[in-house]
């Protein structure tokens, strides 16, 4: 009997056990990941007071962004200024690849000029011009881990929007259905105090994101430590949906720098943008007809060379099917074991 009744307080324990166990099991995970809001929805629930521009682009997968703006205005002594910046991001999520060329010019020497970025085939690729003159592409292989490095290049002067009054609903534009909204605020690069803003922006239905935006500003900028006083015009866009097909650019896919020849003795070949150098060998007068010869054969058009004692000069230049304009300058200087050669070349 005593045994029995020991049976039965054990099976009471298991099946209580068990049970508290399945209750457990059924009760929803507190532990699991929180809903993810994006910025258009914390921004209509009011716990986002601005929308970064690029909110909803991950959803696209292959399209253009555009932007233009144009800065007029003074620096504290009257003296006038003009800033512009206008750019072009093509964007192919499926083949991970992007271009984006970037035009700007304002007071800062650094960030003036025009260049163009690449990303594909696991390489970027970067043409920018030269302090010597002509334009050069470089290429460097991305890192397997890209997680530290941002996804564009250019640099994003309008970085954020407050919509304000719903202008109007279900405007459709590029065939895509949007909400237009008053512009209440901007946040820019440059701007340290925004007076006046106006414009619309154009919010994308579903998926949330900015299809387009259009505005002037008014206010104080900032330059290199410098203040101005001005009013800008800006545009933005987002457009060509499944009609971007990155390309290299001419310069990067058409090499210059192959374009160029080399005798089959150089030594201490020392290559940089725009510059190279080695020695060889032979005589200057050797080099030069090696020169001399290979250009012509290769269809550039060679001046007369130019020559002293101690020095040969080559010049020529070609345009190639690629509409590349590619100019070198070829120096040969007589040395004891026979010449130094220093070729610089520039590209448009």
């Amino acid at each position: 009997m005593k045994k029995t009744t020991l049976l039965l307080q054990i099976l009471l324990v298991l099946t209580t056990y068990s049970c508290i166990i399945g209750c457990l099991s059924t009760q929803p995970d507190a532990s699991g990941p929180a809903e993810l809001y994006s910025d258009f929805e914390l921004w209509a629930q009011g716990k986002l007071p601005a929308i970064q521009l690029t909110s909803g682009q991950e959803n696209l997968t292959n399209y253009r962004e555009q932007f233009q703006m144009q800065i007029t205005g003074a620096d504290e002594n009257g003296a006038p200024f003009n800033g512009y910046q206008e750019y072009l991001i093509e964007i192919d999520r499926a083949m991970d690849s992007t271009r984006e060329l970037e035009t700007i010019q304002n007071p800062s020497p650094y960030q003036s000029g025009v260049r163009e970025w690449v990303v594909a085939d696991g390489f970027t690729y970067l043409v920018r011009a030269l302090h010597q003159g002509g334009r050069v592409c470089e290429k460097n292989k991305n890192p397997a881990d890209t997680s530290h490095i941002s996804d564009v290049h250019v640099t994003r002067i309008l970085q954020a929007i407050t919509p304000g009054e719903l202008v109007e609903k279900n405007v459709r534009v590029q065939d895509v259905l949007a909400d237009v909204y008053e512009i209440e605020s901007l946040r820019l690069l440059f701007v340290r105090q925004l007076n006046t803003v106006s414009g619309q922006v154009w919010i994308a239905q579903q998926p949330p994101y900015f299809l387009k935006a259009e505005g002037a500003i008014e206010g104080v900028f900032e330059f290199e430590n410098t203040i101005y006083n001005g009013k800008a015009t800006f545009s933005y866009e987002i457009k060509d949906f499944n009609q971007v097909q990155v390309m290299l650019p001419a310069l990067c896919a058409y090499p210059p720098r192959d374009m160029i020849p080399f005798p089959a003795n150089a030594q201490k070949v020392q290559d940089y943008p725009g510059l190279i150098t080695f020695s060889s060998p032979d005589s200057v007068d050797q080099v030069t007809n090696f020169y001399l010869a290979e250009l012509v054969s290769q269809g550039w058009q060679v001046e007369e060379p130019m020559s002293d004692e101690f020095e040969h000069i080559v010049k020529a230049s070609i345009t190639t099917s690629q509409d590349i304009q590619i100019s070198v300058e070829v120096k040969i200087i007589a040395t004891s074991a026979g010449s130094h050669v220093q070729i610089e070349w520039q590209a448009q």
